[in-house]
């Protein structure tokens, strides 16, 4: 199948320089595409640059292989920077292609902080990356297309397609994936009590005024005895969480792995959504609760996780549905008065919905808008990120906080990842319930993974440092049970 695969581009690329040197002599790069009429199965292989993301509920999965061409940026103006670059691009891209993609197709992820320095586990990773796969699959509602990039005015193809058979080899060979292994989860109390001062610490500047959130974040580091099979936990995140974006970046040795429920913005010119998330609730306390039957959340006695008719609650209820209303509505209130500028239109509804993950809920409030043409999606991105979901509010000061504060560099935790094309549409989903993993030595001298997990929690007035920890717990408990 290979082989056929391989003849099919070889045609069309013959024939598309020809075309080239006739009628477009500017180009320098081009898309070729062929339909799989045999679906493969798409999983993350360990291909220096190779990315993965799937949106179960979508029915897309994308797998990106290699690196034609990576850009990197970091500072103040970094998105500023890979947009020109990608605009420079797109220029020298040859555009016939008659499909749904309009190419160059390309991966993208950012750090929390511009000026992050990415060091110590995040060294292999840029503060800003767009990268263009030299190998592209995607598969949407069960029918797949492969995708090749390549350079053109070759002297000789021959590298190139021998690069390609290589990079689909492993796809064609059937594999299995090592099933759960053991894991010692245990948390030092040093570490619990370190985050919790922090947390306090943070309340009491947001009781002084200074601030009406603070999201507190902590990292927690473990080593497994064997390693860690990525296609296994991948597999396990898309059947356990179809609801979030699915992804995982390999890079010299490092795996970034990520299920976020929270989407930072999907752009389908002039169609713009962003998903503002906040409110945690915990539902191993809501055993009673039929969250199916529940769309929305009509005022604070109603909270669903109570299941209680209005005036039912008690105190203590009553305060914290009011808590997380609260936290929630910093959040869409900041995601709308950042967009207006850059919509003609513009809305999102009165009362958030409430998603449901494996052991939590999630308050979410769609909003909705058409963007004006003279905006695009890294403009979105400028405007949107830092959301008061992963810093705070006021927002800027917030950060500045956190950065003078948290004791580790957050890296791509809390930044964002996803795709953008050629007509700078594209989707981006927050980086959360994220690992970092890598392959070490242990002390029997065998292989095994290192693991860096990251989890943070949205404090308010009314927040609990204890109660706040226990979050963080559970949200990095995504990524240990699908272990």
């Amino acid at each position: 199948m290979i082989d056929a695969l391989i003849n099919s581009l070889k045609a069309q690329l013959a024939s598309l320089e020809t075309n080239i040197e006739r009628d477009q002599s500017h180009c320098r790069y081009a898309s070729l595409e062929v339909p799989l009429e045999q679906a493969i199965p798409l999983s993350p292989l360990a291909i220096n640059h190779s990315f993965f993301l799937s949106q179960p509920e979508s029915d897309l999965t994308i797998l990106g292989l290699g690196s034609l061409i990576h850009l990197n940026a970091q500072g103040k103006d970094r998105f500023s920077t890979i947009k020109k670059d990608f605009s420079d691009l797109i220029k020298l891209w040859h555009q016939t292609l008659k499909t749904d993609t309009a190419h160059p197709f390309a991966f993208m992820g950012f750090a929390f902080d511009e000026n992050d320095p990415m060091e110590n586990q995040w060294d292999h990773f840029p503060n800003t990356l767009l990268t263009i796969p030299k190998v592209l699959l995607i598969e949407k509602h069960s029918s797949q297309t492969l995708c090749i990039n390549v350079e053109l005015n070759q002297s000789s193809y021959n590298s190139f397609f021998n690069a390609i058979r290589d990079y689909l080899a492993p796809l064609f060979k059937s594999s299995k994936t090592t099933g759960n292994i053991a894991l010692n989860t245990h948390v030092d109390r040093l570490e619990q009590n370190n985050w919790e001062t922090l947390a306090r610490k943070a309340i009491t500047q947001i009781k002084s005024g200074q601030y009406d959130k603070l999201v507190t974040s902590r990292q927690h580091s473990l080593q497994t005895m064997t390693p860690v099979s990525i296609p296994h936990l991948i597999q396990n995140l898309i059947n356990h969480y179809p609801c979030c974006t699915i992804f995982s970046y390999f890079n010299s040795g490092t795996t970034m792995v990520a299920a976020s429920p929270e989407k930072l913005v999907t752009l389908n010119h002039p169609d713009i959504q962003s998903n503002a998330l906040g409110g945690t609730i915990i539902r191993s306390k809501q055993k009673k609760m039929n969250p199916e039957d529940i769309s929305s959340i009509a005022s604070p006695s109603t909270l669903p996780f109570f299941l209680k008719q209005p005036g039912s609650q008690t105190d203590i209820e009553l305060s914290e549905s009011e808590k997380l209303l609260k936290e929630h509505q910093f959040i869409s209130q900041t995601i709308y008065q950042n967009l207006d500028p850059l919509c003609l239109t513009l809305k999102m509804p009165v009362s958030p919905f409430l998603i449901k993950l494996r052991n939590l809920y999630h308050l979410e409030t769609p909003v909705q808008g058409k963007l004006m043409a003279d905006y695009d999606l890294f403009d979105v991105i400028n405007a949107l990120h830092p959301t008061p979901a992963v810093a705070g509010l006021p927002t800027q000061q917030a950060k500045h906080w956190l950065l003078e504060n948290e004791d580790y560099h957050r890296g791509w935790y809390t930044g964002a990842f996803g795709w953008i094309d050629g007509h700078s549409n594209g989707d981006l989903s927050v980086m959360l319930r994220c690992t970092l993993i890598k392959t070490v030595e242990n002390s029997q001298q065998a292989k095994g993974s290192q693991l860096d997990l990251f989890a943070g929690a949205g404090l308010v007035a009314e927040s609990t440092p204890e109660a706040e920890w226990q979050e963080t717990e559970l949200k990095m408990r995504t990524i240990l049970e699908m272990l």
